[in-house]
């Protein structure tokens, strides 16, 4: 193994150590996006991160892979999804989510926004090169993303959508696939990927 795979498996290790829904190579594309979309103008912004696994590995990405060294926007109410209410998960996360961001010494390099999407749009950059969509994952919540902040990527950035297994994420996803101003990518795992064209 080389000194560059031993750097990432490195950072995949630290990801890996955080609560949350990665998997398989999920973390990996999460950690190379920020580098992908380098030689872009624009934020890299992520809708939904709950204790701060998916931010993790946009922040890792970004400072030790990436020449820009951009923040990541992290957009979240950090409260309990409807979906969630009688379950385990049903409890304020933002402490879990600072915690885990100070514990990789993350802090200066994410920008959390405690709000819901549909109430973020002043606080995100109005550019952005990649955008990572794990938020509500209901055909509306997927489709106001879209609307409102795939519409903000610059053409040749990336939109990562997890969750495209779940029937209402890729009756939305495939829409955009559709329109001719994107192409889908790629997959890794549950993330689609797709091109903004123009």
């Amino acid at each position: 193994m080389n000194l560059k795979n031993r750097w990432v498996e490195s950072l995949l290790k630290k990801v890996d150590g955080l609560e949350g829904w990665l998997l398989g190579l999920e973390p990996f594309f999460l950690l190379h996006l920020p580098m992908m979309v380098d030689h872009l103008p624009g934020a890299l912004v992520e809708i939904g991160s709950y204790k701060g696994k998916s931010t993790a590995a946009l922040a890792l990405g970004s400072q030790v892979l990436s020449f820009k060294k951009r923040p990541v926007y992290a957009i979240d109410p950090f409260t309990p999804h409807i979906e969630y209410q009688f379950t385990l998960y049903n409890q304020d996360y933002y402490q879990d989510f600072l915690s885990n961001i100070q514990a990789l010494g993350l802090s200066d390099h994410v920008i959390p926004i405690k709000k819901y999407s549909n109430q973020a749009y002043k606080d995100c950059p109005p550019t952005i090169a990649g955008l990572f969509v794990d938020g509500d994952h209901t055909y509306q919540g997927v489709m106001h993303d879209i609307e409102h902040y795939a519409s903000r990527v610059v053409p040749g950035g990336l939109i990562a959508f997890h969750d495209y297994d779940r029937i209402e994420v890729k009756e939305a996803v495939d829409e955009i696939c559709d329109n001719v101003n994107y192409e889908h990518c790629c997959d890794y795992r549950c993330i689609r990927v797709v091109r903004k064209l123009s």
